[in-house]
């Protein structure tokens, strides 16, 4: 994290972490006081369990922490890799 504190905003592409300690890319599509919903595409594991090949691809959901997630693109524009935190929402 390079410290820079900026506000996230629907649409934004982003890096979601995983349990595994991996992140995978997602998008904002619901945004809270200190949170965010991101939707995202399954991988081979989900909840560190695999998953069946009939279900990889498939879009979930999972509500992160803004202080977690990293903003890799806003909207349809490519952007320097950034933290975003609930304290640039106030």
């Amino acid at each position: 994290m390079d410290g820079v504190v900026r506000e996230g905003k629907i649409g934004d592409k982003v890096l979601v972490p995983r349990t595994g300690g991996s992140t995978t890319l997602g998008t904002i599509i619901e945004m809270y006081y200190d949170s965010a919903t991101v939707r995202f595409q399954l991988g081979d594991t989900y909840r560190g369990r695999h998953v069946s090949k009939k279900l990889q691809d498939s879009w979930v959901f999972k509500t992160v922490k803004l202080s977690e997630l990293q903003v890799i693109e806003e909207g349809n524009k490519p952007c320097q890799s950034r933290s975003i935190s609930w304290k640039s929402r106030m």
